[in-house]
């Protein structure tokens, strides 16, 4: 019992370390250069005490400004508090005594292949993503979510722009993401349980971690996915290869400037038919490999 306790306990505090460091970083940035530090200090600024209905306006303003300062800088945001993490992580491993980057199966060289076949996956999920977002939105499921889901979408770019959005959620966020759940997680999970439950549980971890329902429907089943090819390949690089691809896919797809392009019949054609057989190319791969231990 102890060990199974000990393994949930990391995770935890995996999780709560990386949600910290997104909330704490989106509170000082917005304080400070989002400038709602300025509506609370202009309360100490006046002569005669301020009134509660001033804090609470002072307050309330504040909070405005870090929604919008957020709203606006997602990408960058998320990339610091992304990096943080990270040296935190390797921290705790440290104090464990045990070698972060064995453990998180990032040490060894890789055949150029699975890294394609890798990103192959990657890439053709955000087709299979777009069905089961359209067969959502037409079941009439998760129909007061759509608004969130499309939010955040929308604020990949924010005032950053491509650049931004390219290194944060194009780069950083899939290699930190993947070193939590394939990497630090499912080694938590396969010291306390079987391979297949291990990946399997990651997956579901990873789904809830998104938050949004509309989200956690089909990051889930990619979470476990990206699990079984770090598992086949014997190392999480192709399933970083594969987070870096989707990303980078969706944020292309997101960009405004290719919203006349993305409109078109016939690029909605090739793109499904580029997707499915990438689709089909990585699942045949992965299949046939036998797993590295």
């Amino acid at each position: 019992m102890g060990k199974y306790f000990k393994a949930a306990l990391y995770i935890a505090l995996y999780a709560l370390i990386y949600i910290s460091f997104m909330f704490f970083c989106q509170l000082a940035f917005g304080l400070t250069i989002g400038g709602a530090g300025a509506a609370l200090l202009g309360l100490f600024s006046q002569e005669a005490p301020a009134s509660p209905e001033q804090i609470m306006d002072a307050v309330s303003t504040a909070l405005d400004e870090i929604s919008n300062y957020v709203e606006r800088n997602t990408s960058l945001i998320f990339s610091i508090s992304a990096l943080l993490t990270l040296l935190v992580f390797n921290k705790i491993f440290a104090a464990r005594k045990i070698d972060f980057f064995t453990s998180i199966r990032i040490n060894k060289p890789i055949p150029a292949v699975e890294i394609k076949h890798g990103a192959y996956a990657g890439a053709s999920a955000n087709f299979v993503i777009s069905v089961i977002v359209m067969l959502l939105q037409s079941a009439g499921l998760f129909t007061d979510a759509f608004s969130q889901y499309d939010a955040h979408f929308d604020s990949i770019f924010g005032t950053g722009g491509a650049l931004a959005a390219v290194l944060g959620f194009g780069l950083i966020v899939p290699v930190v993401e993947e070193i939590m759940f394939r990497g630090m997680i499912t080694y938590e999970l396969t010291h306390v349980s079987k391979r297949n439950v291990a990946i399997a549980a990651q997956g579901v971890i990873f789904g809830l971690f998104h938050f949004v329902p509309v989200q956690i429907v089909y990051t889930t089943p990619l979470g476990i996915y990206f699990g079984i090819i770090a598992y086949k390949c014997g190392s999480i690089w192709p399933a970083i290869a594969g987070h870096i691809s989707m990303n980078m896919v969706a944020i292309i797809l997101s960009a405004p400037a290719f919203a006349p392009l993305a409109s078109q019949p016939m690029f909605a054609l090739i793109f499904a038919a580029a997707s499915i057989y990438m689709f089909v190319k990585a699942l045949i791969f992965f299949i046939k490999k036998d797993p590295v231990e």
